[in-house]
């Protein structure tokens, strides 16, 4: 024991300040990966106890069986925003052009969607006052 104390003191006074500044820096390191770990282990109590309060409000229902797709009917796009130019018929799918206006393009996915066909391509072309929208479309489920 004797020795380590005539280490320490033949150290120059730097050196000595250098070494208690690391182990300074040191504790401080071990303190903030304790504390992580002491914050980390109460989480899941708040977080546990929100979940009980919130399971009561899902109703025994939830889950919604999926309403059954509208059949389609290329006929069903010829509306006042958008007039059917040429259906023609591939397999399970097939190439739907029309004319429509900017504001009616979007939503023709949606009724796509809702009538069980995917669209694998389309283009929009300006033409006179209108723009020609040509889809590639296929029946969603078939493979």
């Amino acid at each position: 024991m004797g020795n380590l104390a005539e280490r320490w003191c033949d150290f120059s006074p730097r050196i000595r300040l250098g070494i208690g500044l690391v182990m300074v820096g040191l504790l401080m390191a071990l303190g903030v990966y304790c504390h992580r770990e002491v914050i980390s282990d109460e989480m899941p109590v708040p977080l546990s106890s929100q979940w009980q309060k919130m399971m009561p409000l899902r109703g025994v229902n939830s889950v919604e069986p999926a309403s059954p797709a509208k059949p389609f009917s290329a006929l069903d796009f010829d509306t006042e925003d958008s007039h059917l130019v040429s259906w023609q018929p591939v397999g399970a799918g097939g190439e739907l052009a029309l004319e429509a206006n900017w504001q009616s393009i979007p939503p023709l996915f949606i009724q796509l969607a809702e009538r069980g066909q995917s669209v694998r391509g389309f283009s929009i072309v300006p033409e006179r006052q209108r723009l020609k929208v040509t889809l590639q479309l296929e029946a969603l489920g078939d493979d």
